[in-house]
């Protein structure tokens, strides 16, 4: 049973999630020794504890005046009363329990207290010393549960209730020295149970924790504070019920390190009263009062990786000189059970906290289950921001404000990041001008509509049909932006052929059939005669070339065949200025709104790796772009979205012994990886998906080595030479397969055979004639029939009992030898057949009678098993 423990504890700490650390109290809850923390353990954390107390010496004990410490009572009034001094002590506690997170808000803890106590008394008044005592037992079982009230997790206050009930498992017999807790003494009669009473007590509580770490977005310093306040009730009111507080802090210097300091106060309300609770003789002023029972602890505590948490330790007595007397913490403490001799032993001072004790202990705590603390969708363990609401396809941190200037066009990152479809609510399109709002669709500040102020709109209004937005400012198309004029001559001051110098009329010149007149000036119709542009473009300037600024160009320019022109207008200053061009590119972006590398056609990338397992996704590897990513990821993930092995091209590993029989998958062969998991398996498995032993290639026993469970083989089992595989089902071969036998060959015990017909002529040991024909036919049956043929037989002759016994006794084996001897050469072998005589021992019928003496002459088969030799006398009649 131990050993079933161990393993499925081994096998939860193997499974189990590692979560931030976490200090465990003495109840299995996120605390410090007594006190709660209002936090809670989290969904599906398992907590395993083994926390206590020790404490060494006599300060518990202290001799009176009188050099006294321990009083045994005699109460049978044979014997005097004995007195001691306590030369030493050592007491400890053991908190042993598991507790579980349920949901995110409430925890349930089940704890199981051992004691030990350990005295040495000393003689005072001469009449024999108080027998040392060592006894030890468990307490009272206690179950807790905690409910963690749901406020925000980012706030920095957390309030829990808590409470519990303590069932009365503690053995009454088996008292000790140390009184665990007050509510253990009858406050009337003075009597203590050391290690707990029968009675159920109730206790209930509020926790309230202060955790400065959840300050500046979790950034705050590692301090926490617990305050605690609650009652504990027993039902018995003959023992006491008391409120208690207590308040602890802790910090946490590393992740793997933390302190704590807690002061704790069990708060007396009523007094005791037993001053004379087994004789007068012994009663003092000194037995009625109250305790002052506050107590300090601090400890260390280490937090190592696999979930186990050190706990080192000590606790402080800060109550005082505060003693009981005349508690009686020991009956029959000469370990007799005859009430005519009960003793009971008092302490003349006690106290109820040690001076000093020793803490420390260990716990090992663990997730069952992967958790997602801020509920992103991210688990903890792949989430760069765990405790952060984030985006899965962030790795779980929060994504930025997409429209920083929130002018509706989304920064370059969203596109960047492939988050267009996140965002369509709030943004569109990609914003060049990211910290600055922007009426555009490029998220730019619009320029001056009317720069000039003389109320002609400036051409770049038209180009971006913004024409109605500005028509309370401006109007028209101003031929020349950059000087005042009149919305006669389209905002220049004079009418001019070609305004913005670019070698094309600007259309009132074709508008009044002029163009001949100007024919050295200008050609063509300028569409946009406000600003010099291509004549390619129609005298409009171009587009940009390349919005996103990846290098390459926006599909138009292909569309207007000027691919040429951008691409070498970055070598050819003189092409530039002719085609008006001031940023170059080349190629064509299939993605113009978003940065991509060339390599990806102008879109951007993904993630190389997206499971982090080292190999590349698909994509990398089929837009040839592997060196590109070297050192980041190499050849080709079959599993993109699941981390998995190299061998396994990037999926998941299987199970290298699958059916648990020991013997590895063939996976493991083709990989060379036999060595690597030489402690989970061996060889090779040609079944690895069905359990089946080594010597059948891991494939499962079709057939039953012993159908009818008698413990004889199956005569397959020695035809396979399987017989030392099955060694312990069965051995030997089962000539009656089809029904359970004791015979030692599988077949149902034969009943001895009497040979009718083999008989003799009279007195002498010669068989008649036709008696060897019987023989023969049974020789026959021996040899070739399956249930007969390994069977050793006893041949037992018997007479009856005329005539002197010693000549009967002769007769008999003659005739059972000469039966033998025709068996034998019928073809049984000697090795399987024995003869014995019995004379008139083993009569079957009566010998007074002609009848009964007849058939107490006889020849019977007897068959030998293994609890049965054949050579015992099987006869029935009472004699």
């Amino acid at each position: 049973m131990k050993k079933v423990a161990m393993g499925m504890a081994l096998a939860l700490a193997a499974a189990a999630f590692a979560g931030h650390p976490q200090t465990i109290n003495k109840e299995g809850f996120v605390g410090v020794n007594k006190t709660q923390s209002a936090q809670s353990l989290g969904h599906s954390k398992l907590v395993f504890t083994l926390l206590g107390d020790a404490t060494f010496g006599n300060d518990m004990f202290p001799n009176n005046d009188a050099g006294y410490a321990l009083t045994e009572h005699d109460l049978t009034g044979q014997g005097s009363d004995k007195y001691a001094g306590v030369a030493d002590f050592l007491g400890g506690s053991a908190y042993m329990g598991f507790s579980i997170g349920i949901w995110h808000f409430f925890d349930l803890g089940v704890t199981i207290p051992v004691y030990y106590d350990q005295l040495t008394a000393d003689d005072i008044n001469g009449n024999g010393a108080i027998p040392a005592t060592k006894p030890g037992y468990i307490g009272n079982l206690k179950v807790d549960l905690k409910a963690r009230f749901p406020l925000p997790e980012d706030q920095m206050f957390d309030i829990a209730v808590f409470g519990g009930i303590s069932a009365g498992t503690a053995n009454a017999t088996k008292q000790g020295l140390w009184v665990r807790e007050v509510e253990y003494i009858n406050r009337n009669s003075g009597a203590a149970m050391p290690f707990g009473t029968k009675n159920t007590t109730i206790k209930g509580g509020l926790a309230v924790t202060m955790d400065v770490s959840k300050l500046d977005g979790g950034e705050g310093f590692p301090f926490l504070l617990h305050l605690n306040g609650g009652y504990r009730y027993t039902t018995n009111s003959d023992y006491m019920s008391l409120p208690f507080m207590s308040a602890a802090a802790e910090v946490y210097f590393m992740d793997f390190m933390s302190v704590f300091v807690e002061y704790y106060w069990d708060i007396q309300l009523d007094d005791f009263d037993f001053c004379e609770p087994y004789n007068t003789a012994f009663a003092t002023d000194r037995c009625s009062g109250k305790l002052d029972m506050k107590q300090l602890t601090g400890a260390l505590v280490f937090h190592l990786p696999v979930g186990v948490d050190l706990h080192i330790g000590a606790s402080y007595y800060l109550g005082g000189e505060k003693y009981l007397t005349n508690v009686a913490v020991l009956e029959n403490a000469d370990r007799t059970t005859d009430e005519s001799a009960k003793q009971v032993v008092t302490a003349d001072q006690i106290r109820v906290n040690p001076q000093y004790t020793v803490y420390g202990g260990l716990t090992w705590s663990g997730f069952l289950l992967a958790q997602d603390r801020d509920g992103d969708g991210v688990n903890d363990d792949e989430d760069k921001c765990p405790d952060d609401v984030g985006h899965r396809l962030n790795q779980g941190c929060p994504l930025g404000n997409p429209d920083a200037d929130e002018d509706g066009v989304c920064d370059s990152w969203v596109a960047e990041k492939g988050f267009e479809s996140e965002f369509t609510e709030v943004c569109e399109g990609v914003d060049q001008c990211p910290n600055e709002a922007g009426e555009g669709d490029d998220g730019c500040p619009l320029d001056e509509p009317d720069a000039d102020k003389d109320g002609v709109c400036d051409p770049w209004v038209s180009q971006k049909k913004l024409s109605k937005k500005f028509a309370d400012v401006c109007q028209g198309i101003d031929e020349c932006p950059s000087q005042a004029g009149s919305p006669a001559f389209n905002g220049c001051p004079t009418k001019q052929p070609d305004p913005d110098n670019d070698g094309l009329c600007s259309p009132w010149v074709t508008d009044e059939g002029v163009m001949n007149e100007f024919a050295d000036v200008c050609k063509g119709y300028d569409m946009c005669p406000g600003e010099p542009g291509s004549k390619a473009n129609k005298g409009c300037a171009w587009d940009d070339p390349d919005a996103d600024n990846d290098g390459l160009c926006d599909p138009w320019v292909t569309e207007k065949k000027m691919g040429f022109y951008f691409e070498k207008a970055a070598e050819d200053q003189a092409m530039a200025q002719e085609w008006f061009i001031d940023k170059s590119c080349k190629g064509i972006d299939k993605c113009p709104t978003e940065f991509g590398p060339a390599g990806n056609e102008g879109c951007p990338l993904g993630d190389p790796d997206t499971d982090k397992d080292g190999l590349c996704d698909p994509w990398v590897t089929e837009k040839n772009m592997l060196e590109q990513y070297d050192g980041i990821c190499s050849g080709v993930d079959k599993c993109p979205t699941e981390a998995g092995e190299a061998f396994a091209q990037g999926c998941p590993m299987e199970s290298p012994d699958p059916d648990g029989d020991s013997l590895c998958s063939p996976w493991v062969t083709k990989q060379k990886m036999l060595d690597q998991f030489k402690d989970m398996c061996h060889g090779y498995d040609r079944c690895e998906l069905e359990n089946g032993p080594e010597w059948n290639k891991g494939c499962p026993i079709e057939d039953d080595p012993d159908p009818d469970k008698d413990g004889a083989c199956s005569e397959w089992v020695a035809t396979k030479k399987l017989q030392k595989e099955f060694a312990e089902v069965c051995t030997g071969i089962d000539r009656c397969p089809d029904e359970p036998g004791d015979d030692g060959h599988g077949c149902p015990k034969k009943a001895v055979e009497k040979l009718d017909g083999v008989t003799f002529k009279s007195g002498k040991a010669t068989l008649e004639s036709n008696a060897k024909k019987i023989l023969q036919n049974v020789a026959k049956k021996l040899v070739s029939e399956d249930s007969y043929k390994d069977l050793k037989i006893v041949i037992q002759g018997h007479t009856d009992n005329k005539g002197k016994e010693k000549t009967n006794q002769k007769l008999s084996e003659k005739r059972a030898k000469e039966v033998m001897k025709v068996l034998t050469k019928a073809g049984v072998k000697k090795d399987r057949i024995k003869a014995i005589g019995m004379g008139s021992s083993c009569p079957v019928e009566d010998n007074s009678t002609e009848e009964g003496r007849e058939m107490n002459r006889r020849i019977e088969m007897h068959f030998v098993t293994p609890d049965n030799d054949g050579t015992k006398c099987e006869s029935n009649l009472v004699q």
